[in-house]
This record gives C-alpha cells, sequence and structure tokens, in this order.
C-alpha cells in the first residue's frame, strides 16, 4: 500500500514538472507578437505608438503575461495638413477610446472619444496636438486586453471655399452644396434662380441642398455664395429630361377647394426642422405601377393643362401608404381638392407631400421612420408624392434611387 501511495506521489510530481515545464516555456515563447498589430490611421497616416500596456493570455486565465512600455514624451509630427479636415480611422480591434485635444493657444478644445473628434469643427488655423489612447477591455478568449497610447501634433490652414456635388444636374435632380474652412460661425448665404436654399452644419462647415425643378431653365446658372470672408461664384448646368404627354380626366370644380389647399399647404414651403432627419435611402410610398412619372405633360380633353409635380400612382383603393423617409408629421387631414393629405418634414427643408389618401392614420406633430403606415389609398383620388425643398419641387425617383444630391456625403 505504501509502494502504491510513494507511486502516484512521483506521478503527480512528474506530471506537475512536466506541465510546468510546459507553461515555462509557453511563457517564454510569448512575445510582443501576440499583440494587436493595426493602428489607427489620423489625416491618411498611421500613428506610432508611444506606450502601451497588455496582458496576454498564456494558458486560459491561469497564467498570463503583461507587457507594457512606459508613455514617452515622443510627439509624432504630421506636418501641415492644409485645407483638410484630418479624420481618426481605428482598427477593428479597439473597444473603447479617449481624446485629447489641445489647440493654437493650448487650450483643450476636445476631451471625450473618438465620436468627439469627429464632430469637432475648427474654428482657429494653426497647430493641435492629439493624445490617443485606444483600449480593448473586454475578455475574448486568447485575445490580448491591454492599451496602446499616441501622441501626435499637426497644423490646420483651412480656407472657405464651396464645391457641388455635381456641376451638371437634370431637370427634376437635387445638387448639394458643401462650404468648408467657415471658421468664425457665419452662415452662408446663396444667390441663385433655381429656389431657396436651406443649410445644416455639418464637421467643418455646411451642407445645403439646391433644387432643380422640372421647368427649370437649361444651361448655365450662376451660385453666388457667400459666408463671413467667403465670396464664391459657381456654375450649375442644367440638362433638360425629355418627359412623356398622360392623359388624364378632368378635375370637377369645387367651390373654395384651391383656397383651402392654399391655406393650408402654402405655409409649410417656408418653415421646418434645420436638422437632417432622413438617413439613407428614400422608398416609394406604395408598390403600385405608375400613372404618370415626375414632369409629364398632362393632358385633359387634348389640351396639355399642366405638368406632374410628382409621381402618380395607379394604386387600387385600400391599398396601405407609408412614410417615404423619418421625419415629422407637419400636416394630416382631408382636403377637398387632394383628399386625405399628409405632409412630412424630413429637415433641411425636404418635406414629401402625398396626396389621394381615404383614411389618413397619422396626426400632427408625430414622428414617424421610413415605412410606418401612414393611410390607406382611395377609389376617389389619384395617389399622389411630391418631394419639395422649400417651395420647388423635385424628382421622387432621385432620391429613392440614390442618384441626387440628397445622397451625397450621406455616410460621413
Amino acid at each position: 500500500m505504501k509502494k502504491v501511495f510513494l507511486w502516484l506521489v512521483m506521478v503527480v510530481v512528474v506530471l506537475a514538472l512536466l506541465l510546468g515545464g510546459a507553461g515555462a516555456a509557453m511563457y517564454l515563447m510569448t512575445d510582443t507578437g501576440k499583440l494587436p498589430d493595426e493602428h489607427p490611421t489620423f489625416g491618411q497616416t498611421t500613428l506610432e505608438p508611444v506606450g502601451y500596456e497588455w496582458v496576454v493570455p498564456v494558458l486560459g486565465d491561469v497564467l498570463t503575461r503583461t507587457f507594457e512600455e512606459p508613455t514617452t514624451l515622443t510627439v509624432q509630427k504630421l506636418g501641415d495638413l492644409g485645407d483638410t479636415i484630418p479624420a481618426l480611422v481605428l482598427p477593428d480591434w479597439v473597444q473603447r477610446t479617449s481624446v485629447l485635444l489641445t489647440g493654437p493657444s493650448g487650450n483643450t478644445v476636445v476631451q471625450g472619444d473618438a465620436d468627439a473628434l469627429a464632430s469637432y469643427v475648427y474654428t482657429q488655423n494653426g497647430q493641435y496636438e492629439l493624445t490617443l489612447t485606444l483600449y480593448r477591455d473586454e475578455q475574448v478568449p486568447g485575445k490580448p486586453c491591454g492599451w496602446y497610447r499616441y501622441q501626435a501634433n499637426y497644423t490646420v490652414n483651412l480656407q472657405p471655399k464651396a464645391v457641388l456635388s455635381s456641376e451638371r444636374v437634370g431637370q427634376g435632380g437635387v445638387a448639394a452644396l458643401l462650404i468648408t474652412g467657415i471658421l468664425d460661425g457665419s452662415e452662408p448665404q446663396v444667390e441663385t434662380d433655381l429656389g431657396d436654399v436651406w443649410f445644416r452644419p455639418v464637421t467643418g462647415g455646411y451642407l445645403g441642398y439646391i433644387p432643380v425643378t422640372y421647368n427649370a431653365e437649361g444651361g448655365d446658372h450662376t451660385l453666388t455664395v457667400t459666408c463671413g470672408s467667403l465670396t464664391q461664384e459657381l456654375t450649375l448646368t442644367v440638362t433638360q429630361t425629355t418627359v412623356s404627354t398622360v392623359d388624364t380626366e378632368e378635375d370637377p370644380e369645387i367651390p373654395g377647394a384651391a383656397q383651402e389647399y392654399r391655406n393650408a399647404i402654402w405655409p409649410l414651403y417656408t418653415r421646418g426642422s434645420s436638422e437632417k432627419l432622413w438617413q439613407g435611402l428614400f422608398a416609394a410610398p406604395v408598390t403600385a405601377g405608375i400613372k404618370a412619372e415626375y414632369g409629364s405633360r398632362l393632358r385633359t380633353n387634348g389640351s396639355i393643362t399642366g405638368h406632374a409635380t410628382g409621381i402618380n400612382y395607379a394604386a387600387p383603393a385600400g391599398q396601405t401608404v407609408t412614410a417615404p423617409q423619418n421625419g415629422t408629421v407637419e400636416y394630416a387631414g382631408t382636403l377637398a381638392l387632394t383628399g386625405g393629405t399628409v405632409v412630412i418634414d424630413h429637415g433641411c427643408g425636404v418635406k414629401s407631400y402625398l396626396f389621394g389618401m381615404d383614411a389618413v392614420q397619422v396626426q400632427k406633430g408625430q414622428s414617424v421612420t421610413k415605412g410606418d403606415a401612414l393611410g390607406t389609398t382611395s377609389d376617389v383620388h389619384t395617389l399622389i408624392w411630391e418631394l419639395r425643398i422649400g417651395s420647388k419641387s423635385v424628382n421622387p425617383d432621385g432620391a429613392v434611387t440614390g442618384k441626387n444630391g440628397l445622397s451625397y456625403q450621406e455616410g460621413l
């Protein structure tokens, strides 16, 4: 019995020595090659770490090895970035960030995370110093936890300028106008015969949308942009669009209907949210076919009576009508001229006007998201979707396909 016990003890000792030796070997074989080797870029330059601390698993949670390098005073010099606004791009391994940015006067202008840095609007030219710490905190099997620190300085020399999303736009389209390099907080103004331009603040400047309606004159149009010290002329060329002729039935005369419509709808052209509420592409409000495309000539009893300022749908009665995009309901009710009517403010002067419904299921002031039910189609009125910027109608199809300026810089 004693011999068996001694034999068992010897086995345990041998196994312990083997496991200890294996653990020691694995410990020694674990090196800095296990650390994340992808580093962030800032202004298209890869940042170099000036300090780190990482805990690397060697044998599950039982044995780990720590690697650390005390933070030095080294500052990576990125040079003069000119009039570009540097963007921070993070590696996939990052789970948490810490950012400190000091301005030319030595004052702290950003203290927070990477999102705070991305939304910072530069108000002064000169040299900036960035301290960035990237963390991976969560325990992932076989993956190290820890942080890298980076320090860099750079100079910005922002100059105000305006650029168009496209210099040529077809009738019914939308051109986006981006103004950057505005350091004094001035708000932009645009003189153009195409229509009012609504602007919203974006990182480093402003973004506005220029409507090019179906009857905009073909050829070159001059845009005079002023904002603080900026005065710049741009040329937008409008190309003519071929439209078809669609026969329509004559609408019955309803006393007072036109005035009721003007009182309810026209005031909406000049008011609304300056904040952009839509995200991504728009969607058609119904799945039905199209009776008249945007801009089509409408012919009644052999005579041209006007043009389609929206898309007219060949929708049977009872179909659900949905919100083309996110927004706030600015009008919901029934008008003698257009039946069930819903107006959705998408922000930045962009609104959807949906006419010709039967029952309306939303109320004024209600927030809606893309695809929410608004009402149902009618057997009395044609369902019409107008998309307007201010008072000017544009082709809704461009918002659905992404082939207009409403999608410009959408992902930024």
